[in-house]
Order: C-alpha cells, then structure tokens, then sequence
C-alpha cells in the first residue's frame, strides 16, 4: 500500500492578472521545478490536485510518501509561475487528505472576501 502526503498551499503572486491560474499549469510548474531541482524524477512522480480554488489562490494536493521531502523543498523554492514572480506559501502538510475550508486561515478571509 502506498502511503501519500497531502499539501495546502497558497500562491502569492506579484501581478495575478498575467497568470492563468488552473490545475493543469500549477501540476507542471511544481513537477518542471522538480525534474530542474533533482533531475528525471519530476516526469516519474505522482502529483494527484484534490482541491483548487482560483478565488482562493489555494491548492490542495498529494504525492506519494517517498517524494514529500523534495517536494516541499521545491515548493519552497519556486519563484515564477508563468513567467511571474510569485510565492509558494505551505499552510499545512499532512498524511490525511486535507480540505482548505476546514484549514482556512484567518487571515484569508479578509483577502479573499
């Protein structure tokens, strides 16, 4: 059985009008910065979007166990998004599926509302 690990993230971007913001982009952004950061093993990895919120800027998603590691580290490192300078914030890790409502951070509220 494999065992997976959830992430919560928000992006942050400096100029969210110049982005297309879907499921699609985030997934290869974060596996294009893998394969960059630890070579091949960005196309061999798993990266399953349980939830997306556009409104929200959030993304909850899950990897394999094995990857959590280099994962959170290229998470954290990423800069651009579509060429736009941006911020890859972790809310919240776990090895339980995640659901952002549940995990809404206080501040968000005022942003997004």
């Amino acid at each position: 059985m494999i065992g997976y690990h959830y992430f919560d993230v928000r992006l942050k971007f400096r100029d969210f009008d110049k982005v297309e913001l879907t499921p699609i982009y985030f997934r290869g952004c974060v596996l294009n910065s893998l394969e960059k950061f630890f070579g091949e093993i960005g196309g061999k990895t798993s990266l399953d979007i349980v939830k997306f919120s556009v409104e929200q800027r959030r993304v909850v998603f899950r990897v394999p166990e094995e990857f959590y590691k280099r994962i959170h580290t290229v998470i954290t490192l990423i800069g651009h998004y579509q060429e736009v300078p941006c911020h890859f914030q972790v809310l919240k890790t776990s090895k339980t599926p995640l659901d952002f409502e549940k995990y809404f951070i206080g501040e968000d509220k005022g942003e997004e509302a």
